[in-house]
């Protein structure tokens, strides 16, 4: 599942702060059940929106500290292993755990927002990636016009 960058949810995050009309036009074509009450759609959009930037910003923190662990870890002489490489260790340790309370914080966000915005996700489909997809769906509609 391609997820929005964390420039196109800002801009989200923003429009829906300032209570954008044209925001408000996309969430109604994509949302027709909502029956033209936006507000608790938008109200919810926001806090599911920063729990997406969170994991995003946890996901690249991951890739960036195995890089440099493996690194490291590739001219390391066999035995005992030096302090950077320990250190490293002990940040890449944080770092996962850190991306583990960002996507529990995303799953509780699409519930949070799945019930307060009146949305249900398809049978047989993750709410999450539905929740995904459907914010990449809003974005490129902002995106488009």
């Amino acid at each position: 599942m391609q997820a929005v960058s964390s420039s196109a949810l800002t801009d989200l995050i923003d429009r829906a702060g300032r209570g954008d009309a044209a925001l408000d036009a996309v969430l109604v074509a994509l949302a027709p059940s909502v029956a033209g009450n936006i507000a608790p759609l938008r109200a919810a959009l926001v806090p599911l929106a920063q729990a997406q930037i969170a994991l995003a910003q946890a996901t690249a923190d991951i890739g960036l500290v195995a890089d440099e662990l493996r690194r490291y870890q590739k001219y390391a002489m066999p035995g005992k292993p030096s302090l950077q490489i320990v250190q490293l260790r002990k940040q890449q340790a944080s770092v996962k755990q850190a991306a583990l309370i960002a996507r529990q914080g995303f799953a509780q966000a699409t519930h949070a927002f799945l019930r307060d915005s009146g949305l249900s996700a398809p049978a047989r489909r993750v709410p999450t990636d539905f929740t995904t997809a459907w914010l990449a769906k809003v974005a490129a509609a902002m995106a488009a016009g």
